[in-house]
């Protein structure tokens, strides 16, 4: 039985056109692996330069460097470790939503954010999730660490003396009474120690992991 040559040629087309469509879809997701590629590695863990650019895009830090970024990310995830060990504790709604408030004022106006969001390709639940883990994180950093800071009366005097007095004539600004301020410089040398035991306690944890960064190196 002979075969018309006019039917086969819908199949050879149709076969084309298939195969240009893998190559195209081929062609898509080495594209996607490309842009999407890693930028740090925590173990196990990976985080992508596409998570880097969705927190620079929906300002969730102060800063846009993303390389500073891409540490406080690294910070992070390796404290939240820490935090699940002995149990993260629970967030209220209205602090979540409060430090939510803050990134969003991080913006012109409510419709400019979530123009943001829709850019990143977030969810409010997704971003409502990060700043969860972040409350989490500082509030272990309270429970843990606040205790063990302690100011004496002596470190509020050599502050006012040295410090704190010269930076604010170097502004050009009044120095107000010891007894004015007593309360202000304690909380800045509160907030100083902190900070410093959070270095030591995040250098410590990152000693134990291992973390290759290919990005912003």
């Amino acid at each position: 039985m002979r075969v018309s040559t006019a039917s086969s040629i819908p199949r050879v087309a149709s076969r084309a056109v298939l195969a240009l469509g893998l190559l195209l879809a081929a062609r898509n997701n080495l594209l996607a692996a490309t842009v999407d590629r890693v930028a740090a590695t925590i173990d196990q863990q990976v985080l992508t330069v596409s998570e880097i650019n969705q927190m620079v895009a929906i300002r969730f830090f102060a800063t846009t460097d993303r390389r500073e970024i891409l540490d406080a990310l690294i910070a992070q995830a390796i404290r939240f470790r820490d935090v699940e060990r002995f149990g993260a504790q629970d967030i209220p709604k209205d602090s979540i939503e409060t430090r939510l408030g803050d990134i969003q004022r991080r913006f012109a106006s409510p419709a400019e954010f979530t123009t943001a969001l829709q850019r990143a390709e977030l969810t409010l639940e997704e971003v409502r999730a990060l700043v969860k883990r972040q409350l989490q994180v500082e509030a272990y950093i309270q429970e843990r660490f606040a205790p063990m800071i302690f100011v004496s009366n002596e470190d509020i005097e050599s502050t006012y003396a040295g410090t704190w007095s010269q930076q604010r004539r170097q502004r050009g600004l009044p120095i107000p009474p010891l007894s004015e301020v007593s309360e202000e410089i304690r909380a800045l040398i509160r907030s100083r120690q902190l900070q410093t035991e959070i270095d030591k306690w995040t250098a410590q944890l990152r000693a134990r992991t291992n973390v290759d960064i290919y990005a912003w190196r």
